[in-house]
């Protein structure tokens, strides 16, 4: 399997399934391509919980078991609330001789546009794209799919089996994600490590353009002509490669349930609010909303935020249904979603203390809080220089927007930038109260906030351009038609604007296409684990005893991969840095006092506890760490022989701890 190769088949794993299922309860196909994303995450979401319970293996064939009475009950709900409440349900009747409806073909040439600028940035990123990436949360993401792959335990409430190696205490994390990389592994027999490198490249490829297309068809579908929606909605999903917040800086931070989430944000909401006017598709949004919760919080945050604003800025001035129905509708959607994902959050409210409280500090005051704000340039997006010609497109798009009176995208951007500044320069009083409330829900990062406003900011910047390059051609038009006789006719008008078109996205992707590929490929660099660590799992891995037992590591190094990559497990399968933060005591001990065995008999005890028998450490550390004071000084410790070393990686073996005269 190539990169290429593996990108596409993830993608259509992602996309088919739940396009199916759209399909079967009446969605055209295109709608149904646009939302499959979702879906799939949706059906994989709402499984994985009762599977666990119960003790169902996650696996490919019980995914494709589960995706088969999906799309048999949505045909069925079809047909029932076809004969049970009216008439047949609306479905669109094929164009005469099958004819593809050309906007939509339109905007899905711009979505491949933008979907193919990524994937090259990726592919010339990363060339060493089965290697092991240094990102700080690639090593549980991998570990998570190893775990998935070799228990069949998916379900986000039981993560703190692989987390909390000795006590097995309870922890939630949200691992659709991952269960559904987990079966792309299968189904390719690709390692873990790569899984989660090609899951991750085809979400953040896919994901984005289709969503800008999506909103920006939203938007401006009820405010403007068919073809001049398509122009615009294409024009945003292949100017959406262009933007670096998301989803380079994501992937970059290996931030992927949360960019995965970001990016069936907008198909969600869109699916959402289209109820209103198609009651057939609630149970599809509650599918879809299951799905964006439990890919990660903060994508479901997203859309509620998105779906009260549009709810209060647009539908309650001008309601489609009338206002206390449509509200009904909506509640239709939400409360059971909130019932079904209930648990899940009573999960995520026990770990509060984890999310909140985080503060990205600038000491630069709000002024200049407010200015990063504005020009996307936060943090990880002030490493370099700001893209101003984007930024000036979404400005006038933003005009644009207020001019055709789409109150609600100014409002949630308004929101999110004084989140943004909150974060970096926190208010006082009952408005930085309400202020931090909001943005904890994104860890309080201005990376995350960045990220949304930024899916707010391609549609406006696209619509912008769409409109600029229409005026031009306009004027070039009415000039012509003084000067030239004949005059061109109407397709080399329409041939000129999409050439221009086609030239602005590109220069601009080719543009910014130095810092999106550094981006991508900046954390493959063998640099946590390279070739020695890869030979020092391999000879652990063929001790006596080495895969019955715990292996100790130190959770600052690179040794965590060794589940993922030799399926050794090891006491830490997370850096779980700077503070020892996985419960149990025995486990402390270890971290803390190993190298003094000798003459600390809590040593021994911990290490009977926890089943060590080995213990491997490797250079270099994450930046800024330092290794756990019990495993400075293991070669000056009787306890422990150093059976292997080679010049990276150092693996000792338990021997005891020397009789006391």
């Amino acid at each position: 399997m190539n990169f290429g190769a593996g990108v596409l088949i993830a993608i259509l794993l992602l996309t088919i399934p739940g396009a199916v299922i759209a399909r079967a309860a009446g969605l055209r196909w295109a709608p149904a391509v646009a939302t499959g994303p979702a879906l799939t995450y949706g059906v994989v979401g709402l499984t994985i919980v009762p599977f666990g319970a119960i003790g169902i293996r996650w696996n490919a064939l019980s995914a494709l078991l589960v995706f088969a009475a999906c799309a048999a009950a949505s045909l069925g709900f079809r047909v029932l609330l076809a004969r049970r409440r009216g008439p047949p349900i609306p479905v669109a009747e094929p164009r005469p001789g099958w004819r593809p409806d050309y906007p939509e073909c339109l905007v899905a040439a711009g979505v491949i546009f933008g979907a193919m600028a990524i994937g090259v940035a990726a592919w010339r990123g990363i060339p060493h794209w089965q290697s092991i990436p240094s990102n700080w949360d690639a090593v549980w993401h991998a570990n998570v799919i190893r775990w998935i792959l070799e228990t069949g335990q998916a379900s986000p409430t039981h993560m703190g089996e692989l987390r909390n190696v000795e006590t097995q205490a309870a922890l939630y994390y949200p691992s659709t994600f991952h269960a559904l990389a987990a079966v792309f592994a299968q189904l390719t027999g690709a390692a873990p490590t790569t899984a989660y490198t090609v899951s991750s490249v085809a979400a953040a490829a896919w994901l984005f353009p289709l969503g800008a297309g999506l909103l920006t068809w939203q938007l401006m579908i009820t405010r403007s002509t068919r073809w001049r929606t398509a122009g615009a909605a294409a024009t945003a999903a292949a100017l959406s490669a262009s933007f670096t917040a998301v989803p380079y800086v994501e992937f970059d931070t290996a931030s992927m349930p949360n960019m995965a989430a970001f990016g069936i944000a907008v198909p969600t909401f869109v699916l959402v609010t289209s109820t209103l006017t198609h009651r057939e598709r609630v149970p599809l949004a509650v599918l879809a909303l299951i799905g964006v919760f439990t890919v990660h919080i903060t994508g479901g945050v997203v859309v509620a935020t998105f779906t009260l604003a549009w709810w209060l800025l647009q539908v309650l001035p001008h309601p489609v249904r009338g206002r206390g129905r449509d509200l009904l509708r909506l509640l239709s959607v939400a409360v059971p979603t909130l019932a079904v994902l209930l648990p899940q959050f009573l999960g995520v409210l026990a770990q509060a203390e984890v999310i909140t409280g985080h503060e990205f500090l600038t000491y630069e005051g709000r002024r200049k809080g407010l200015v990063d704000a504005v020009v996307q340039h936060t943090r990880h997006l002030n490493d370099f220089p700001i893209q101003s010609i984007l930024i000036a497109l979404a400005a006038a798009g933003f005009v644009l927007l207020l001019i055709k009176r789409i109150w609600w995208p100014a409002a949630v951007w308004l929101l999110l930038v004084a989140s943004i500044v909150h974060s970096s320069a926190p208010f006082g009083g009952p408005i930085g109260a309400l202020a931090g409330s909001y943005s904890d829900l994104f860890y309080s990062d201005p990376r995350r906030l960045s990220a949304v406003v930024t899916m707010l900011l391609v549609p406006m910047a696209g619509i912008a351009l769409f409109s600029a390059v229409l005026l031009t051609v306009a004027a070039a038009r009415r000039i012509l038609r003084r000067r030239t006789r004949p005059e061109p006719d109407r397709g080399f008008w329409i041939g000129a604007t999409a050439t221009v078109l086609i030239a602005v996205c590109s220069g601009l992707s080719w543009h910014y296409f130095p810092r999106h590929r550094f981006l991508l490929g900046d954390k493959y660099d063998q640099v946590i684990v390279n070739d020695k660590d890869l030979q020092a799992f391999a000879y652990l891995a063929a001790l006596p005893g080495a895969r019955d037992t715990v292996i100790g590591n130190a959770n600052v190094d690179g040794t965590a991969w060794m589940y993922a990559v030799a399926d050794l497990r090891p006491l830490w399968t997370h850096y779980d840095f700077p503070v020892q933060q996985g419960p149990g005591y025995h486990r402390f001990v270890f971290w803390a006092y190993a190298d003094d065995a000798d003459h600390d008999p809590r040593i021994a005890t911990a290490i009977a506890a926890l089943n060590i028998k080995y213990v491997m450490t490797s250079t270099p550390v994450v930046r800024g760490f330092t290794m756990p004071d019990g495993l400075v000084s293991l070669d000056r410790s009787e306890s422990w022989a150093k059976i292997y070393d080679n010049g990276g990686a150092r693996i000792y073996q338990w021997r005891g701890s020397p009789a006391r005269t």
